[in-house]
């Protein structure tokens, strides 16, 4: 899994936008044969004319996921990078953007999991899923986005070490803000953004030196961890700073 001149059979979800985007072109472009898992029909015939298998998906339907994954003869490395963001905007709780959310980022994951988990069984491969550097400390107006992607770190973290004993490896990727569709949105500070090529390539980098958690631009992600073991009122002035319109 850590020689880059090896043919690797990939799978990655959100693949027609941002991170996924990317790493596909990327992919491709290092030699592996890529499974692009996407909605958006203009973005899958790009990446089909660069030479990528296209799988058109929705991942929420569980059952056309299983089914649609079973049909790979083999992956290697699976990366779950489908997903969304919508803040909230207090003081009105809006359950149904939240439950979306949570839905939309928990769904497209846990499904995909389900359905290449037995590829990477077989291919003692591994798997990557995408949180958030807003799982570090809480963030105003991400009330939603932040609970998924702490939920996604739980998730990733615990299945280190159930899958361990199968012989598949778990990584978790921790990005701070990228220049995506999603983030455009953002009308707050973003300190150190990058760019997908940035992303991808951190990402590639570390899923080839086999790090469990891959951790970029670390001047934003080591501060936040920091700020997560300070007092509370400390955590809250700056995350109430940074969201401040």
């Amino acid at each position: 899994m850590t020689n880059s001149t090896e043919n690797l059979h990939i799978l990655i979800t959100g693949a027609t936008s941002g991170i996924g985007n990317q790493l596909t072109k990327d992919y491709l472009l290092e030699g592996h044969t890529v499974y692009a898992v996407g909605r958006d029909d203009e973005a899958l015939a790009e990446l089909k004319s660069l030479g990528a298998e296209t799988i058109d998906l929705d991942l929420m339907d569980r059952d056309k996921v299983v089914e649609a994954f079973a049909k790979i003869e083999t992956v290697d490395l699976a990366i779950c990078g489908a997903g969304m963001c919508e803040y909230l905007d207090m003081p009105n709780f809006d359950s149904s953007a939240f439950m979306k959310v949570m839905s939309v980022n928990m769904g497209t994951l846990s499904h995909a999991i389900e359905g290449v988990l037995p590829h990477l069984i077989a291919s003692k491969g591994r798997l990557v899923g995408i949180g958030s550097a807003s799982a570090y400390v809480p963030f105003a107006r991400a009330e939603a986005y932040g609970s998924s992607k702490a939920a996604i770190h739980y998730l990733m973290k615990t299945l280190q070490i159930s899958l361990a004993p199968h012989e598949v490896s778990v990584s978790l990727v921790v990005p701070g803000f990228v220049e995506t569709p999603m983030t455009k949105q953002n009308d707050f500070p973003m300190p150190f953004i990058q760019t997908p090529k940035q992303a991808s390539q951190a990402i590639r980098d570390g899923i080839d030196s086999g790090h469990e958690v891959i951790e970029f631009p670390k001047k934003l992600t080591m501060p936040l961890k920091a700020l997560g073991t300070l007092p509370d009122l400390v955590w809250q002035q700056v995350s109430e700073k940074l969201n401040k319109k």
